[in-house]
């Protein structure tokens, strides 16, 4: 896989997850990336620190990172 195309689905997943958060599954569907392609992207994202991630029921989802300064 090509340097250039993991960052060009980095930026297909961060529109995705722009409106509101999703499980491995949705974002499957979502972006219609293959599982090797949204693992990529998504450690694209978490290695610039723009992804939170959490575990409810079992079920990990991602959302955008959006960090808060009081």
């Amino acid at each position: 896989m090509e340097y250039n195309k993991i960052g060009e689905n980095a930026g297909i997943v961060w529109r995705a997850l722009n409106t509101q958060k999703y499980s491995w599954e949705e974002l499957l569907k979502v972006t219609e990336l293959d599982p090797l392609e949204l693992a990529c992207a998504i450690g694209w994202l978490a290695r610039e620190n723009k992804l939170s991630f959490f575990v409810k029921t079992g079920i990990i989802y991602f959302e955008l990172y959006h960090e808060t300064y009081f």
